[in-house]
């Protein structure tokens, strides 16, 4: 037991520049966080936080929090900002980015999209200030910190039915070594596809398969089988590559609101010591779009409290006819 847990925490600590970004299991609510392309696709104005607290009850364990907000500004363009932080132990990321997305549609229900994410990023790691059993060990005697420039860049093509995309969500890197910067054999490579197949008015099944690639370690991947009924609720079951299974529920509050909860729970031979992993996320649209094929025209509520279908102002129009 005490090689485990030794071996637990190497892996925490070795994880803290391996990881850099961390897979979320409700990423099909919130890709325009790892993804700049996959912006406006629910709804006109959108906003999407999220929480991941991973190896629950453990000293020093991961905890991510990523808040995504995104604006349509026309048919072809879409703008976000985007923010992340990742803790671990004694070191710590923030991240902050701008993000624009082009569209270049086949139709009203079909586009692809090209997305760039331009902002600043921190990493600091205080080892001087952790709390040692051994006082004085020269590996911890020193602190590091640094602010840097960063970009990232994605493709997503969307239809009624299916989605798929990739992105590169860290263009340049800082370990405090010598691979810090623009240094491709450190990029991590995000895609991610889905559909959604109806069987029947009140049941629809939307499978979505998350792959993570980085050179020199394992392709992971997490299989999420989400089944919403009556276009409100959902149960959602899934399988990690790190021999867990997922579960989690989600639902829409009201036309604007929806939330969904998830954990992870380890099936390997430290699932003792590492527990659960929770995972929440809250979402507002202004509203969600009621059907994917008419991803150019969002609703929205009017003055009297029903939706309308034109969501595009007067001014709009003015300019076109000029």
């Amino acid at each position: 037991m005490k090689f485990k847990i030794l071996l637990f925490i190497c892996l925490l600590q070795g994880s803290v520049f391996a990881q850099n970004h961390q897979r979320f299991a409700q990423m099909n609510f919130a890709q325009g966080i790892m993804n700049p392309a996959a912006l406006a696709i629910d709804a006109e104005y959108q906003v999407d936080l999220m929480f991941r607290n991973q190896w629950f009850q453990f000293d020093g364990a991961p905890t991510t929090f990523a808040a995504n907000g995104q604006y349509e500004l026309d048919f072809d363009m879409a703008v976000g900002l985007n923010f992340y932080h990742d803790r671990i132990g004694a070191s710590q990321a923030n991240a902050f980015s701008g993000q624009y997305a082009y569209r270049l549609h086949f139709d009203k229900s079909n586009a692809l999209i090209l997305g760039l994410g331009i902002g600043m990023e921190s990493k600091t790691s205080d080892y001087a200030g952790a709390t040692l059993n051994q006082p004085g060990d020269p590996a911890f005697a020193q602190s590091y910190s640094k602010v840097f420039f960063n970009s990232s860049v994605g493709v997503y093509y969307y239809s009624p039915m299916f989605y798929i995309g990739a992105s590169i969500p860290q263009m340049f890197q800082t370990n405090f070594g010598s691979s810090d910067g623009f240094n491709i054999a450190t990029w991590h490579y995000y895609a991610s596809t889905g559909a959604y197949l109806d069987a029947g008015d009140n049941y629809t099944f939307n499978p979505n398969l998350q792959v993570k690639m980085v050179r020199g370690a394992p392709i992971q991947g997490d299989l999420i089988l989400r089944n919403t009924f009556y276009g409100r609720f959902s149960i959602v079951a899934g399988f990690s590559s790190e021999i867990a299974i997922i579960a989690g529920v989600d639902m829409m509050i009201t036309p604007f609101l929806r939330a969904g909860y998830s954990f992870n729970h380890s099936l390997g031979s430290l699932s003792r010591i590492s527990g659960m992993t929770n995972e929440f996320h809250i979402g507002c649209g202004l509203p969600y779009r009621n059907s994917r094929y008419d991803f150019g025209k969002r609703r929205y509520v009017g003055r009297k409290g029903g939706f309308s279908r034109e969501y595009k102002h007067k001014s709009r129009r003015k300019n076109r006819r000029r």
